[in-house]
């Protein structure tokens, strides 16, 4: 699906003299990509909003490691709203280029709280709940 609508929006204007280019399908192709890329980025927004939001803070795959995402200065749920927010920074991010997504996956191993980027932003921390 993906595909046949960047090859619709791509597709060269039959109305266009020769010889002229169409930057406008062009952005209107990169446009309809990133509209597609973020409307299929909403079950995944909805799913970490309410798992990582739970009184539990924990995705299924954060409850195999034990670990739980938690508010940085109270220890609490951060509540579904902030962890809606904490997911579209990744995603923001990652629209931003592959750079900024990088250095905010690999900030945790460098940062003494061990804190992304994006949990800065919303300002929740991952805890380990083995101590």
């Amino acid at each position: 699906m993906l595909f046949a609508l960047i090859g619709v929006t791509v597709s060269t204007n039959s109305n266009a003299p020769s010889g002229s280019t169409t930057t406008t399908s062009a952005g209107g192709a990169v446009a309809a990509v990133i509209f597609v890329w973020l409307f299929l980025a909403l079950p995944a927004a909805f799913y970490y909003g309410v798992m990582n939001g739970s009184r539990r803070g924990q995705t299924v795959g954060k409850m195999a490691l034990s670990i739980s995402v938690r508010d940085a200065r109270t220890g609490m749920p951060i509540g579904f709203g902030r962890a809606f927010g904490r997911y579209w920074i990744t995603v923001l991010f990652s629209v931003l280029l592959v750079v900024p997504v990088l250095i905010d996956y690999l900030s945790p191993l460098w940062d003494g709280r061990r804190q992304a980027w994006h949990d800065k932003v919303i300002t929740s921390v991952v805890v380990d709940l083995n101590p």
